[in-house]
Formats: structure tokens, sequence, C-alpha cells
């Protein structure tokens, strides 16, 4: 903890399992700031159509140091659950089978030097040519060591989803969580099983930590597929996030008290946060969780953004008995990571951690959990308010008799904000 901090603080203080090895990881701790997004679309999930000539993905991440790394990557098809399919490498992949990563850019004019890498998808090297759930992994070529993964699916958008926001049966949920009902038009496919052969997954904010499903279709209703439950696909609908602005260090951006240089990198302090559990809503428009990696200043490129150790704090009178707090977030990759566990300050009466951040603007939350089993308290600091403006994705699969992987049939996502 920072020397300063006490001093500083005291006057202003008056659903769903899936394989690990499957999930969105950084393995070397020297990589940072990963994205997989849409090209030229910072906010966006991970999901292109399949066949789509310019519908292309970008990798973004960066190596910490001066040394020059050189990575490789390769892509794992898997069916709805995170799992392996049983598809071949060359049944499933067009090109090369691995490949290097050759956009590679070094930092220049920070206090901090890293090395910045590209990775387009599809490209002329290698190209999807299933449908479905996709690995990204990466791969340090010097010890063939995996250092990266990320999820991304390909959707054929052949079916229909009609989807929409309903008031939830039971009152007690009716101003604090969100209910989706949806159905499913199949096109160019004939489906003899839908019950055995289609399910469904709900994403909240692009989350898979708490994704619902797989769910099975609750009827059918001529040639729709219909996915109309009571009190079953619902989510706490949570608060806008928090955020901060550090997208220069020359001046003090939105939440943000304090910006310190030192002969080697920068120190961010923000403003010091309350538990809003029981507080009024406050509505602004909010990035659902995410980050965006920016350089306010005009006359400087993304390469000369530069790296900040970002100190966050929560007021609390007294430590929580049988409980953890975590900084949560796109920027922890949605995982409880050990680095943004908070510590309780007695003397100060604040909850802190400390974190890597480079210049752009955070979303962020904070999340309370058991200590020993690690269950979310669905309420915590935050609290939850029907109003609040979520991204809901559904994805439906669909895998008949004999099939040997689940495709992806269809994809849509809404916001709880626009019903």
């Amino acid at each position: 903890m920072r020397k300063i901090f006490s001093q500083f603080l005291i006057g202003f203080l008056t659903p769903f399992s899936l394989e690990a090895q499957h999930q969105n990881q950084i393995l070397d701790p020297n990589i940072c700031s990963v994205q997989l997004t849409l090209a030229g679309s910072p906010l966006s999930m991970p999901i292109v159509n399949l066949g789509a000539g310019n519908n292309t993905m970008v990798l973004q991440f960066d190596h910490m140091g001066d040394e020059l790394k050189d990575y490789k990557y390769t892509l794992i098809h898997c069916n709805s659950d995170w799992q392996r399919s049983d598809l071949s490498d060359n049944e499933y992949i067009d090109g090369f089978t691995d490949d290097r990563i050759l956009n590679v850019q070094p930092s220049f004019n920070t206090l901090m030097q890293y090395t910045h890498y590209a990775l387009g998808l599809p490209n002329q090297n290698m190209r999807w040519t299933r449908s479905g759930n996709y690995l990204l992994q990466v791969f340090d070529t010097e010890d063939d060591r995996l250092v990266l993964t990320r999820r991304f699916m390909v959707v054929e958008p052949l079916w229909r989803i009609d989807a929409e926001f309903v008031r939830t049966s039971r009152v007690d949920k009716q101003d604090t969580h969100h209910e989706i009902d949806f159905k499913v038009v199949p096109k160019g496919v004939r489906v003899s099983m839908p019950q055995n052969d289609v399910k469904a997954f709900v994403l909240q904010n692009g989350r898979w930590d708490n994704a619902m499903g797989p769910i099975k279709p609750f009827i059918t209703r001529g040639e729709d597929i219909v996915f109309d439950y009571q009190d079953e696909i619902v989510f706490p609908a949570g608060k806008e996030f928090r955020f901060f602005d550090i997208r220069s260090f020359d001046y003090r951006g939105e939440f943000v008290r304090g910006i310190k240089e030192t002969p080697t990198y920068y120190e961010v302090t923000l403003q010091p946060d309350e538990s809003r559990y029981d507080r009024p809503v406050i509505f602004r428009p909010d990035a659902d969780g995410r980050f965006v990696i920016d350089n306010a200043n005009a006359n400087q490129t993304l390469l000369q953004c530069d790296y900040s150790l970002v100190l966050f704090s929560i007021k609390q009178n007294q430590e929580l008995d049988g409980s953890d707090v975590y900084v949560f977030g796109e920027l922890t990759d949605w995982q409880l990571k050990p680095e943004y566990k908070m510590q309780y300050d007695e003397q100060a009466r604040v909850y802190w951690c400390e974190g890597w951040l480079k210049q752009g603007h955070y979303d962020y939350q904070y999340l309370v959990v058991d200590s020993r089993t690690g269950k979310p308290d669905i309420d915590g600091f935050e609290g939850n308010w029907y109003a609040t403006g979520n991204q809901y994705t559904i994805l439906v699969y669909f895998r008949p008799f004999g099939a040997r992987f689940d495709r992806l049939m269809g994809a849509v996502t809404l916001n709880s904000a626009r019903r």
C-alpha cells in the first residue's frame, strides 16, 4: 500500500460451469490490456458471421518490457459448453492450422516500455469454415508455452430470434431483476426434434461466468421454437457500472483524485467510492463493464499510451465478516483475480487494491463474495434496479441426431434500457 494512502484518506473520509482451460485466460503476467473485438468497434462482442467477407475481429495485447517475443496462434473448435468438438483441425480451418503474429510495434515516449501485438481474424493464412464456439490460443514459440486464450463465436445468421423483456412473475424480483422471453424462427434447416436438437445460452454484458444455459425450448408453436419460461431466464439487474477516465496523465479525468509521475511510471488515485446498495439510482451511459484503450492527447498515438498503477478504494466502516471484496469487470476478464482482491485498512476504513492499467476509459464494479464458497453476493456494494441498462446476448445452437458439433444458428443482442 502506498505510504501516503492512510494519511491522504483520513481527512477525506470524515449458473454455468465451464472447463477451466477453455476460459479467457492470461497465463503470462507480462501480458496486459488484452482485447478481442470487431475491427473498428472496441466495445463489441467477438461474434462474427460465417462467410462474411468484411466481418473481421482484431486481437490486441501488450507484452511489458523491451523484450521482443515471437508468438504463434491457433484455433480450437468447441461445442456450446466450450468442450472441444469432435472436428479435426482441417475440418474447421481453411489454411494453416497455426501461424505467427507479425503485426508487432514497440511503444515510444512512454515511461513503461512495452511491445504491442495485433492480429486480424480471419486472414489470408487462416479462415474458419464452420459455425460455433472457438477458442483462440496464443503460444510463445521459444518454449511452446500457452500464454493467452480468448473465446469468440462464429454464427450462421439463418435463424431469426425475437426477444423481449417482461416483468418477472415473482413480485420480490420485479424491481431488481430482468427476465427475457424469446422465440426462434428456424430457416433453411429442418428441425425434427427441437427439444433434443436445439439449445440456447443467454449472456449478460458478454459474460460467460454467469451465463444461463443450456436452455431447452419450452414449447413449439407451428414452426416457431418458443423459450417462454416463468422465473427461469432471469438475471439480477445490477446498477450502472462505475467508471473512470485516464485517457490523459496531464490532467485529472472523471473520478480521478490524483496523478503522480515517478521516474519509471505513473500513479493514479481514484476518488474513494461508497456503497450504493441502498442509494438512489443514477442513470448515465456506460460501457456495460468494458474498457477502451485511448489517448486524449491529440498529438499522441495509441502506441504512446502509458501504463499507471491505479489505486481503487471503497469506504467501509468495518471489515466484512466472512466475505472478500474484488474489483470486477472486463478489466479483470470477469474473473476474481488475486491482484484485484481488496485489503481492508482499519485506520482509513476502506477496502483498497492497486492494478496496472493502460490509458483509457474503464468501467468496473465491486463484487462481494463469500470467502469460503466464492459465491457472489448479488447485492453487495452495488445493489440491483430493474431500470439498469444491460446488454443481453442470446445464442441459439443446433445439433441434430448424429451430428458431430453444435452449429450456432442465430445470435441477437438487446439492451434492457431500450425496452
